[in-house]
């Protein structure tokens, strides 16, 4: 028979499932190593690896997962511009989970890089703006979402980790007392790789 051409169909569910399973499993393996003060893979690797989430790091009634840490980025782009850094750029892939039944407020401003001081240690405006992320977002009871930092810091700064800091909302709906929360925010250590 002339002009027969077979479907292709999408593979079957089950496979589908199995295959984003794998990749999640794969991309999400948890904790770095124990009792060595880094977590994930260290700076020196190619710019193709990639590294496990830290552990989850809470500070007043937000969480927070650093799921990527990079520098040495000359570039960053978005849908509507693009920029070079006056040092290095810097990018930090977050998860912020609300435990918590009521809204609480992310503020990008109060995550800052350890290991650079003054201004420079908090996120670029201008690179923030590139990729479209928020100043602040106010999250929902028992929601998550995961953001981008991006920090324009200088080129011999040795990076060492991210400090995070959640809301001081106060501990309960009778209480005035602010939730639990570390004076200058939390430390994650991660020696951040190097590239895209």
């Amino acid at each position: 028979m002339t002009g027969f051409r077979t479907a292709s169909y999408p593979p079957p569910r089950a496979a589908v499932q199995q295959a984003v399973v794998r990749a999640l499993q794969e991309r999400c393996g948890g904790d770095g190593p124990t009792g060595t003060g880094t977590e994930g893979r260290t700076g020196q690797a190619s710019a193709s690896a990639s590294q496990r989430p830290s552990r989850p790091y809470r500070d007043g009634h937000l969480t927070f997962t650093l799921l990527d840490l990079r520098c040495g980025l000359t570039a960053v782009a978005g849908s509507h511009s693009e920029a070079q850094p006056d040092g290095q750029f810097c990018s930090a892939r977050l998860r912020v989970d609300n435990q918590d039944p009521n809204f609480h407020t992310y503020v990008a401003a109060r995550q800052r890089l350890a290991g650079v001081s003054g201004p420079r240690a908090r996120p670029d405006a201008f690179a923030m703006a590139v990729r479209r992320q928020h100043e602040e977002v106010e999250i929902g009871g028992h929601d998550l979402m995961e953001v981008e930092l991006w920090y324009d810091v200088p080129r011999d700064a040795r990076v060492t980790g991210l400090r995070v800091t959640g809301d001081r909302d106060p501990s309960g709906y009778l209480s005035t007392r602010p939730a639990d929360h570390a004076p200058d925010g939390v430390l994650i250590r991660r020696e951040p790789l190097s590239g895209p």
